[in-house]
């Protein structure tokens, strides 16, 4: 189950995952408070409510839309490498899963009480934060989950990548 390809594949979202709404669950609160009058939106079971449900919704997300991949796919074709393209492959899963994370929240949480405009007014107030403070978060945990997950899972896509292009390499 947590070996191989796929086994890398699934312990990297549910890194990723866990990272990114626990994020969340924390930022978009602060963001309420910040551009809003309300107050102690941040709570114990406010965050336990918000990472639940922003973890159901981010997990099969995740696991159907390759944004790691495709990110790494896009810093390749404009030829970024080293830290440009680690850059570029954050961004891309940044913009892609958090805003994936955000809109389907925002209308699971708003939706029955301010309608579509209050749903999407909500998103796009806070969509901007959670986008960057997921971008941050991303960047900082993106490279040291990979090497964990290559551990556990007994897998590194980098040897496959380097094998197809015929410049296999040892660690």
């Amino acid at each position: 189950m947590f070996e191989g390809p796929s086994g890398f594949g699934r312990i990297m979202n549910l890194f990723m995952c866990t990272i990114m709404c626990a994020v969340l669950s924390i930022v978009i609160p602060l963001i309420i408070e910040c551009t809003t009058e309300a107050t102690g939106t941040l709570t114990p079971i406010g965050f336990l409510q918000s990472f639940i449900l922003s973890f159901c919704v981010a997990y099969p997300f995740g696991d159907l839309i390759p944004a790691v991949s495709w990110g790494g796919m896009l810093a390749a074709k404009i030829h970024a490498k080293g830290i440009l393209a680690y850059l570029i492959q954050c961004a891309v899963v940044a913009l892609i899963l958090i805003t994936c994370i955000a809109f389907i929240v925002s209308i699971i949480n708003n939706i029955l009480v301010a309608g579509i405009e209050g749903t999407l007014g909500f998103f796009l107030m806070i969509w901007p934060g959670a986008v960057l403070f997921g971008f941050l978060a991303i960047l900082i945990t993106l490279g040291p989950c990979m090497k964990l997950a290559t551990k556990i899972a007994h897998f590194d896509p980098t040897m496959l990548q380097h094998e197809e292009s015929g410049a296999a390499y040892a660690n």
